[in-house]
């Protein structure tokens, strides 16, 4: 779990995204890469979703969700900063 998740942002109060639970050095470069990928497609396509929706509610929905896609990519770039450093 990200130890910085902040229970007040959480677009599903209840629901964790534990992605980032551990790295021990033994995770693959490609599978941070790849997941690092994946939380920026979602993020951008979460924006687009926004921008499209015409119910505020869905809008502010989707505008969070991308928020919290977009910090998981953050965390992940500073998980391989770390790896390519050790």
């Amino acid at each position: 779990m990200l130890p910085h998740n902040d229970v007040r942002r959480d677009v599903f109060p209840g629901f964790r995204l534990a992605v980032l639970v551990a790295f021990d050095g033994d995770t693959p470069m490609t599978e941070l890469q790849d997941r690092l990928e994946r939380f920026e497609t979602l993020s951008a396509e979460c924006e687009l979703i926004a921008k499209l929706a015409t119910d505020g509610t869905k809008r502010e929905f989707y505008l969070r969700l991308g928020e919290q896609y977009r910090q998981l990519a953050v965390d992940i770039r500073q998980a391989i900063a770390t790896t390519a450093a050790a």
